[in-house]
């Protein structure tokens, strides 16, 4: 069961929330954010915020404590509008948490581009030396994370514990009138080794569900609903269990939003052959071809709609484009194999056949 200071986190709020009706100068936090939103990025992204935090930011959504009072930097901010938040310690808004969280994902360097998993890293402020504060998802910890920092967030060697949790952290920023000191802790608190000690990456690798990802792509299009591939993946998950109009209607959308995708048109084109009509899938895949003419997947998808329309020299031409260009690629093989099949040519598709054995072996 993870161990909460309620006490502690009440204080605080308390805190700041007098701080704010004093009018205190320095005092420059954001109203409370709906709860709903904050428990709609944890779906969409499959992190938990800590308790403490999540309690600070549905009542304070993103501040910061100004080392000066506000009409000082009043010139600042006609040339650098942001400089006061990039001279204090400043906690970012959830929208802008969303856009630190995927630069971090990018930039940390921790995972490969074909890396599946949870991002269990949240960023939630800077420092006034453009450091990163960070906190680490609650799924599969026992107690609340503590408070890393770094100053280079491309070297995961940087990232090192400076706090217990968030709730000793916003203490010693309330404490210190926003400008707490930071020590660092020794290098046996890396972030990376209480990932490791943690095993944090054990809990988060297990293959999502289509129910799942559903959850998660709605909770995205929540936050984000002009990303088109949010809604593609959606209507993956939604063919993958039968629901084919949502499938469709979620198809059409990502099209809508980003009409130079080519694997749109070949995901719409796969699900109409399927449950609709062979003509119209042949439109989608012809244009996914256009918009991507090296893409093999692509082209042997359209061989498998003109086969299945009885187009036989037009399918076993775009199989021998493919084929001449990666004799393995088995999908192709499948496709020449029904097409000489279907021409009678029984000899070629039993060397088709007799080859795809070869490959599968």
């Amino acid at each position: 069961m993870i161990v909460n200071d309620t006490y502690m986190t009440n204080i605080n709020i308390k805190k700041l929330e007098e701080m704010r009706r004093q009018g205190r100068e320095k005092f420059n936090f954001n109203a409370r954010l709906d709860i709903d939103k904050i428990e709609t990025f944890e779906k969409a992204y499959r992190i938990a915020f800590p308790e403490s935090y999540k309690q600070f930011l549905s009542n304070f959504n993103g501040g910061m404590i100004l080392e000066e009072p506000e009409y000082f930097y009043t010139d600042m901010t006609d040339w650098e509008p942001d400089g006061p938040k990039w001279s204090s310690f400043y906690f970012y808004t959830l929208d802008e948490l969303i856009d630190e969280y995927s630069d971090l994902k990018s930039e940390s360097g921790m995972f490969g581009d074909d890396y599946k998993g949870v991002f269990p890293i949240i960023p939630i402020c800077n420092s006034p030396k453009q450091e990163t504060i960070m906190l680490v998802s609650q799924k599969g910890l026992e107690k609340e994370s503590p408070v890393f920092i770094s100053d280079d967030i491309s070297d995961m060697s940087t990232y090192v514990q400076i706090d217990e949790n968030f709730e000793s952290f916003l203490t010693k920023i309330i404490d210190n009138e926003g400008f707490p000191e930071i020590k660092v802790q020794p290098s046996s608190k890396l972030l990376s080794i209480f990932i490791y000690n943690n095993k944090l990456f054990d809990n988060e690798l297990k293959e999502e569900t289509n129910d799942e990802i559903i959850e998660r792509t709605t909770s995205l299009i929540k936050l984000s609903p002009l990303s088109a591939w949010n809604y593609n993946e959606r209507g993956t998950a939604y063919r993958n269990i039968g629901e084919i109009k949502l499938a469709l209607a979620d198809f059409n959308k990502s099209i809508e939003l980003n009409s130079k995708e080519s694997y749109f048109y070949y995901c719409r084109g796969s699900l109409i052959l399927n449950f609709g009509s062979k003509r119209k899938a042949l439109i989608d895949m012809d244009i996914a071809v256009k918009l991507n003419p090296d893409s093999k997947l692509f082209q042997t998808g359209r061989a498998d709609i003109l086969q299945k329309l009885g187009k036989l020299d037009k399918a076993l031409n775009d199989c021998n484009k493919v084929l001449e260009k990666d004799y393995t690629y088995v999908l192709a093989l499948y496709v020449r194999h029904r097409v000489y099949k279907a021409m009678g040519k029984d000899e070629l598709a039993q060397a088709d056949s007799d080859l795809i054995d070869d490959l599968n072996r």
